[in-house]
């Protein structure tokens, strides 16, 4: 077996073909049609001796398949321009953070671009003469330069008390120098487009759904009186990384009791009391796609009878929404199926006041790229969509959490539970534990 080639970051566990990326980014320039089109990856400054690993922004990584920090996208509806702006590569820096593609020919049949320029501006000797060549920046003011420029880019409005984004910061310098460019957001094609998963974004996501449900499995072996939070948050990360998994969706939760209510408490922290419950809420990710399960198990392997009254609803709410979930209906639609579930049901608080109150969140939200993607819970379910389905109950007076999801795709006919391999009857939790 040979090492894979790391100059292109290499962080993900599996990237599709650059074709699938060039094919973005040619329906997102035929959905605008004209202007310039530019997309700032992440950053990245690390240099001698600094440790740390590297992510790609969401929407840069879906429109390029490109790990390399500090890359810029450039698109020209208009002209069929399709580059990538890289740093010129540093030697001296690859020997602490790796070999990384620079600008050139390479990398552009490499990474699927028609060209791949330097960001930083340089200069050639051509006729015996020194000649500039700009970077990024000179080129866009180039192309900037007519009274009716448009730049698009991602530039959601940022409230009032809030502090600027990179890219509004940039912008802003810019229009010093060139006040009269507009400037469009990116934002609803982005969205429209990812929400919609490819049969092979699908394909990445049931091996991020699989990894994650690894590390449930892992967490249901572990967990008995006395061990602590952070020991099953390290069974589950154990189970991820063996699995494949580059790493987590989002900070792993393991709440146990009062613990339990907290929504996203990720401290984990605590230790597991034997008669208690412990809420584990992870997620795995592959190839930047990610997967969010959460199961609810009884510490010392048994729910007692207030506890598996509390589950069986909760249960009965998720299953009553899976049923539900359809092209045409929206998530906040099936919120209201979990929570008229809990609110029509016999049992009660201490104060003998309905549970429905205690449902303090959302049913669920979109998956992809992001645990949370884009994409609102007023939108209009249609295939192609992934979203969990998560409904839960919290009783801080009781210290009593229970939350059971699963991960749906949006079929033409309904839908499909991608976690249906892992168990969520109380008895199936019981045994698993076993």
């Amino acid at each position: 077996m040979t090492q894979r080639d790391m100059r292109g970051g290499n962080y993900a566990a599996e990237l599709e073909a650059p074709t699938v990326y060039r094919e973005r980014r040619q329906r997102l320039a035929e959905s605008i049609g004209g202007g310039t089109i530019v997309m700032w990856g992440a950053g990245d400054d690390r240099g001698y001796g600094d440790v740390g690993t590297f992510r790609q922004s969401s929407s840069f990584f879906y429109l390029t398949g490109v790990e390399l920090p500090n890359a810029i996208m450039v698109l020209r509806p208009a002209e069929g321009f399709d580059a990538l702006f890289l740093p010129p590569r540093n030697p001296n820096v690859e020997r602490w953070t790796g070999p990384k593609f620079g600008p050139g020919e390479e990398a552009a049949e490499a990474l699927g671009f028609d060209e791949v320029l330097s960001s930083d501006p340089s200069e050639i000797v051509l006729d015996a003469r020194r000649r500039p060549v700009p970077g990024f920046e000179g080129r866009l003011q180039g192309w900037l330069g007519d009274a009716e420029a448009v730049l698009w880019t991602e530039y959601p409005a940022v409230g009032a008390a809030s502090v600027l984004p990179p890219t509004h910061r940039f912008v802003s310098r810019l229009r010093e120098r060139l006040p009269s460019f507009e400037v469009r957001d990116l934002g609803g094609h982005l969205t429209a487009m990812r929400l919609v998963k490819s049969e092979s974004e699908v394909a990445l996501l049931r091996k991020a759904v699989e990894g994650s449900m690894a590390g449930q499995r892992a967490a249901a072996g572990v967990i008995a009186p006395g061990i602590l939070e952070g020991a099953v948050d390290g069974a589950v990360y154990a189970a991820f990384r063996a699995h494949g998994a580059e790493g987590l969706s989002f900070p792993s939760i393991v709440g146990c009791g009062s613990n339990a209510t907290t929504l996203h408490y990720d401290q984990n922290v605590g230790t597991c009391i034997d008669g208690e419950l412990v809420v584990v809420d992870v997620g795995a990710r592959y190839g930047y796609y990610c997967g969010d399960l959460t199961r609810t198990y009884p510490v010392n392997g048994r729910f007692n009878d207030r506890q598996r009254g509390i589950y069986d609803l909760v249960l009965e709410a998720h299953d009553r929404v899976a049923e539900a979930i359809r092209p045409g209906i929206r998530i906040f639609d099936l919120r209201k199926i979990a929570y008229e579930v809990m609110e029509s049901s016999g049992l009660r608080d201490a104060d003998g006041e309905k549970l429905g109150q205690y449902f303090i969140h959302g049913l669920g939200h979109f998956l992809g790229l992001d645990a949370h993607d884009p994409g609102s819970e007023e939108a209009i379910l249609v295939p192609g969509n992934v979203i969990t389905n998560e409904p839960g109950i919290y009783i801080p007076d009781e210290s009593l959490g229970v939350r059971i999801e699963n991960d749906f795709l949006v079929t033409e006919t309904g839908s499909e539970n991608l976690s249906a391999a892992l168990p969520t009857r109380a008895e199936e939790i019981e045994a698993m534990m076993r």
